[in-house]
């Protein structure tokens, strides 16, 4: 996910507007010294190497305390000091997701000693090939490895993404995710070319569990979230299937990645907009239950719920 700063808040940017371009190079410097360490290391030193570190940086993060903020929300049956060690924890997950992008294609190149491919009973992906799908995962475990399952099956797969607002960082993260066993494509004005990908037989890849001003309200821990409809609704506009997928991060720099059966409407003879919000509100229990398996795996650094829910 694009930020426009990781460690200098907004509202001391916002008074002091001289000190973007300096905070933006020294994020550049810090992301890109800790990418060349990254590469010059095996992959389970990598790994502990980066969780320390961004497990230290948990303090510098400027969006550390919207992550607290949003694991008291899930789970108001944990205490402060519980929140506060979960807290910590998704920042050493983060670390490691840095490590899965910086080294997917030593990934990729070790699959088969390290990811484990999992499709639910009664879907042959053998089928899909010249069929559109819309994949869909949150940012949950390590979710940027979901990737491999379509690569395995020889299946083409398109994704987008959001580019980094940092300009010392664009190119970069764009080298970097090109690492990745798919084809990506910037999120601005990105519907024609996903409609063009869907139409020419191909696999689309979205990450659908953020918050959408002007989203569609649905239950997600119980408590209201506009949500993001564009993977039910071009689902539904192409008529093919939506699939939720997740990538688990397990011991030892080795990974799940399962594919669940599609998401159907409750109601076939809804109309589009409430078949869309159905089917998104299924995704989202998806999404539910793999963070309560496994909290300190949610990459929640930014709000998911309307401001009041905060307040409360």
């Amino acid at each position: 996910m694009a930020k426009k700063h990781y460690m200098i808040p907004a509202r001391l940017l916002r008074k002091l507007p001289a000190l973007r371009k300096p905070s933006w190079l020294l994020e550049a410097f810090i992301v890109k010294s800790l990418g060349r360490l990254t590469m010059s290391m095996p992959l389970e030193r990598a790994a502990g190497f980066n969780g320390v570190v961004f497990r230290k940086l948990s303090y510098f993060f400027q969006f550390t305390s919207r992550i607290r903020r949003n694991l008291s929300i899930a789970f108001p049956e944990k205490d402060q000091r519980e929140i506060g060690q979960l807290t910590r924890n998704v920042c050493t997950h983060l670390g490691w997701a840095a490590v899965e992008l910086v080294l997917a294609k030593r990934i990729w190149k070790e699959r088969k000693q390290r990811v484990e491919f999992v499709v639910e009973e009664g879907i042959d992906l053998s089928h899909y090939r010249g069929r559109p799908a819309v994949l869909v995962t949150g940012h949950i475990g390590a979710w940027q490895i979901a990737s491999f399952l379509t690569a395995q099956h020889k299946l083409r797969m398109t994704s987008i993404y959001a580019p980094e607002e940092n300009p010392y960082l664009r190119d970069y993260f764009r080298r970097l995710r090109s690492n990745l066993p798919c084809h990506f494509i910037s999120r601005d004005r990105c519907m024609r070319a996903l409609t063009k990908e869907l139409k020419q037989g191909h696999f689309v890849g979205l990450t659908s569990d953020t918050r959408l001003d002007g989203g569609v309200p649905i239950s997600f821990f119980g408590k209201s979230m506009l949500a993001n409809t564009t993977a039910a609704r071009l689902a539904l506009l192409h008529n093919c299937d939506l699939f939720p997928i997740r990538a688990e991060r397990l011991s030892g720099m080795r990974f799940r990645v399962t594919l669940y059966r599609a998401i159907r409407p409750k109601d076939a003879d809804a109309p589009m907009s409430e078949k869309a919000r159905q089917m998104t509100e299924k995704l989202f229990g998806h999404f539910e239950a793999w963070i309560r398996d496994n909290p300190d795996q949610w990459m929640c650094y930014s709000r998911r719920w309307p401001q009041e829910a905060y307040t409360e």
